[in-house]
């Protein structure tokens, strides 16, 4: 398998595991379509930053690929909008977690860190967080 088709394969399980979340109302690849109106909540999946060095590891050649989930909520209560927001994290942790080959694609896939924004307006308060989920392949 190419690494292309391989990266490809990984980002759509990725977003396969974001569908599975109960009350998302869009998840897409990279950002959302701004001309489809917004949708809250919605998750998006971007690849962050990858290795692209050899790295052998018991004669395997292995890649380093750092994914986010990026997970937007959007509510005139505040509270709301962040109790949304990180039941969705929580969910997509423990389902990654669950399964860490992401169906036996992959050596490794963890969860590394998150980080949250806020993005307050007039009308509404939105939270934004960032779930970077590390994947280990073997190439």
């Amino acid at each position: 398998m190419s690494l292309e088709k391989l990266f490809n394969d990984v980002e759509e399980a990725l977003t396969s595991i974001a569908k599975e979340i109960e009350g998302v109302e869009e998840v897409t690849v990279s950002e959302p379509s701004l001309q489809r109106g917004f949708k809250s909540p919605r998750i998006f999946v971007w690849i962050r930053d990858g290795e692209m060095k050899d790295i052998t590891i018991g004669g395997r050649r292995m890649h380093s690929w750092r994914f986010e989930y990026v997970i937007d909520a959007v509510s005139g209560d505040s509270a709301r909008a962040y109790s949304q927001a990180k039941r969705i994290m929580w969910e997509l942790y423990s389902k990654v977690m669950n399964d860490r080959s992401l169906g036996g694609l992959v050596r490794d896939a963890k969860p590394i860190r998150f980080e949250r924004v806020e993005a307050p307006s007039e009308k509404v308060y939105g939270h934004r967080i960032y779930l970077v989920v590390e994947v280990l392949v073997e190439a």
